[in-house]
């Protein structure tokens, strides 16, 4: 399945696409939407889509602007616009894709083929790492990432906690384990926390926010983590 941002500063233009998208009947999921280009940041960041929309004309950030402050950029780009002669600086910018509003379904569907052939061989979630080689004091253990519940900041070091109860100390930081989790099962939920969401049972309002794991064990989720976390969230 494709995961998809969308980033348009009128709300109008995502509605519109997302229903063209459902219409399609592919296998595309939105994992997210956002109007304000500060906020796409942290969304493309903490999600790792496939493919991002990018409308062209927005405040405080143009389109262009905004791929220029991103570190992730392991993704389709797609420029949505109604201004033509920005054609050739969107090529220019290595975008897939230019449609022009109102975005035509032919046009949509034949972009989205495109870009299912194109990431077929090579999708985010194969290239991640389905096991963690961790350097232990005797040797080095194998881990594999769907029976780790969360991670734990422990100054440069980083605490593994694990479905049978046990746990392992790491000498690599979260900043690490994020570059080499499953971006989809995974999301750094606060500067000292990264947890498994297939784990995560409930997320708990009491002075802030935590997520209640499987095993019990509470993370906390910060302030600035929240939106994509919660995002993340409804795509498991």
């Amino acid at each position: 399945m494709l995961q998809v941002i969308i980033i348009d500063d009128e709300p109008i233009g995502i509605s519109a696409l997302n229903v063209l998208i459902d219409r399609l009947g592919m296998d595309i999921n939105v994992a997210a939407t956002a109007t304000d280009p500060e906020k796409a940041l942290s969304l493309i960041e903490g999600i790792r889509p496939d493919v991002i929309f990018l409308d062209v004309n927005m405040p405080k950030l143009n389109g262009f602007q905004l791929l220029e402050k991103l570190n992730y950029k392991d993704m389709k780009i797609v420029f949505t616009t109604a201004h033509k002669e920005h054609a050739i600086k969107a090529i220019k910018s290595k975008a897939q894709d230019y449609l022009l509003k109102p975005i035509d379904t032919d046009e949509l569907k034949a972009c989205m083929e495109r870009l299912f052939e194109e990431l077929k061989p090579d999708t985010p979630v194969q290239r991640s790492r389905s096991v963690l080689e961790l350097s232990v004091s005797d040797g080095i253990i194998m881990i594999k990432q769907s029976n780790i519940v969360r991670f734990e900041a422990a100054g440069s070091y980083s605490i593994l906690y694990l479905k049978d109860g046990t746990k392992h100390t790491a000498s690599k930081n979260l900043k690490y384990f994020e570059s080499v989790l499953d971006p989809l099962n995974f999301c750094r939920c606060h500067q000292s926390h990264i947890v498994n969401l297939h784990e995560v049972t409930k997320l708990v309002s009491a002075d802030g926010y935590y997520a209640l794991m499987t095993d019990q064990s509470k993370a906390e989720v910060g302030k600035n983590y929240k939106e994509v976390f919660l995002a993340k969230l409804k795509l498991i």
